[in-house]
């Protein structure tokens, strides 16, 4: 999953974080890492209920293109 994909859904990173019962910190923490890890999609995709999926290619820094 990646980040732009949750905000989507909820609309700012304070409802993100609200959502998945997390700190904020944590999800500004993804943001500056431009994605989210593995293990933390594992765990949304399960507070989700698989709303969203977990996948192993979104959970790497986005390269630039250039």
């Amino acid at each position: 999953m990646r980040l732009q994909e949750l905000k989507d859904k909820w609309g700012t990173w304070m409802a993100v974080a609200n959502e998945l019962k997390m700190s904020q910190s944590g999800v500004t923490y993804w943001r500056k890492r431009g994605y989210i890890p593995y293990s933390s999609q594992l765990l949304i995709e399960k507070k989700t209920k698989g709303l969203f999926k977990a996948r192993e290619e979104d959970a790497v820094k986005p390269t630039e293109e250039g």
